[in-house]
């Protein structure tokens, strides 16, 4: 009965479009409070537990680092390098929303934060060129999962953090299916800019001594993700220490710039002013995935203490014959709840869950952390409730329905990449083998 609670007060709150952490938090207390069994103290001093953790420190700092990215011309550096070789083929505008999304997740590791920077960027010259708004908010919405999908990546921060996994070795193991989804991503918008015709036909054309110098431009923008990715598999500083460097290149590299322009009598990019609101937004964005991250983890001690690991474990053993079967399994389970949860959230509640599920069959844990955030992301795409679409339609000014319009193309090029990221463990093991 307490299950049925739990996951029906949940639900029913979910589909009235209550804040997922309050419909987590609701139905954990209704579950307790029926219970009479479990320890309100238990379920609280886990919620703490949870976030009281060196690793999830990191996920302030990266969210810092997007805000004075984006502040601070790092992103428009980005777009810049990949326009220059990119921009005047036929869904070469395209190409150059996907592939600059690529190197910001690389350095944000945000699928909303990637879609808001990016896209505010590239949309005029999107709608420039023809793109209708709805395919500018769907290819904006696949854009910003590569934040996610290309470490570092948030996700990879919590699940690693809620299941002593390497986040390093992650990070690592997320490299080759990342640039494989992006690269599948790339080749559809060459198809698509052929087929309606998409080319800047008046743009300007770079010789190869311009493009040298736009890259020469960009080179602190280029420079930052391999700073970052470096340092972490190099050993030189952990993905939390890498987050706080990427805030002090950012915060360096705006001071720096302004002063430039300042001395030439042009406007600063980034002023003493722009503290503050910075480190609210990043205050409130941090709450909100704590909060959530805190909230979850009583929904999954009291799915631990009314035993559903077991009877997910029971029902595996009885039904689940292979390998092969449990990574079906696990990509719907999370298909489904990432429609309509926080990625945070699935994290918290299902990872531990389905980790057991993985380490029973024989699945590695970097091919599980993979399989976890690539699928639980390709939810954030899938009406009805894809979060990302939401995000891109608002940065369009289009309709939700008008972005769905456009989307299933992309939804099928994603279930495409996913093939061999689910059934090859080696394009995630590969890399972080090689390292060892």
């Amino acid at each position: 009965m307490t299950l049925i609670l739990l996951f029906g007060v949940f639900l029913l709150l979910a589909v009235l479009s209550v804040p997922i952490a309050a419909a987590i938090g609701v139905g954990v207390f209704a579950s307790i409070l029926e219970s009479g069994t479990i320890n309100m103290t238990y379920v609280i001093r886990g919620l703490v537990t949870n976030v009281d953790s060196f690793t999830m420190t990191a996920i302030p700092f990266f969210v810092l680092a997007g805000q004075i990215m984006a502040k601070c011309g790092i992103s428009q550096g980005l777009f810049d390098a990949a326009n220059a070789f990119l921009g005047r083929r036929k869904g070469g505008i395209m190409m150059v929303t996907v592939l600059a999304c690529m190197v910001f997740g690389a350095i944000t590791g945000s699928a909303f934060a990637t879609a808001a920077s990016i896209g505010i960027i590239v949309l005029p010259e999107l709608q420039k060129q023809g793109v209708p708004k709805g395919a500018c908010a769907a290819l904006i919405a696949v854009g910003g999962c590569l934040g996610q999908m290309i470490p570092p990546s948030l996700g990879l921060v919590v699940l690693g953090g809620m299941n002593n996994i390497s986040i390093s070795g992650l990070f690592m193991a997320e490299i080759i299916p990342g640039l494989f989804c992006g690269l599948c991503f790339i080749a559809y918008c060459a198809y698509f800019g052929h087929k309606h015709n998409i080319c800047d036909v008046n743009g300007k054309k770079y010789s190869f001594k311009e493009k040298m110098l736009v890259l020469w431009q960009s080179k602190w923008a280029l420079l930052m993700p391999i700073i970052i990715l470096g340092g972490i598999y190099s050993g030189i500083f952990t993905p939390t220490e890498a987050a706080v460097v990427s805030v002090v290149y950012g915060f360096l590299f705006g001071v720096i710039k302004s002063w430039y322009l300042k001395s030439k009598g042009e406007e600063p990019i980034f002023r003493a002013t722009d503290v503050l609101p910075m480190l609210q937004d990043t205050v409130l964005t941090t709450v909100g995935i704590m909060f959530i991250v805190g909230i979850s983890s009583g929904f999954g001690k009291i799915l631990t203490l009314e035993g559903f690991p077991g009877m997910l474990s029971n029902l595996a053993v009885k039904y689940v014959n292979s390998k092969g079967m449990a990574i079906l399994l696990m990509a719907f389970v999370l298909l489904i709840l990432g429609t309509f949860l926080d990625g945070t959230a699935i994290n918290v509640i299902v990872s531990p869950i389905l980790y057991s599920l993985a380490t029973q069959y024989g699945i590695p844990d970097y091919h599980f952390g993979v399989i976890f955030v690539f699928v639980s992301t390709l939810g954030l795409l899938t009406p009805p409730l894809g979060a990302n679409l939401f995000v891109a339609a608002q940065i369009s000014d289009t309709t939700f329905e008008d972005t769905v319009k456009y989307i299933w193309p992309w939804i099928l090029i994603f279930v495409i990449a996913l093939i061999p990221v689910l059934f090859f463990p080696g394009f995630s093991t590969w890399l972080p083998g090689m390292m060892k």
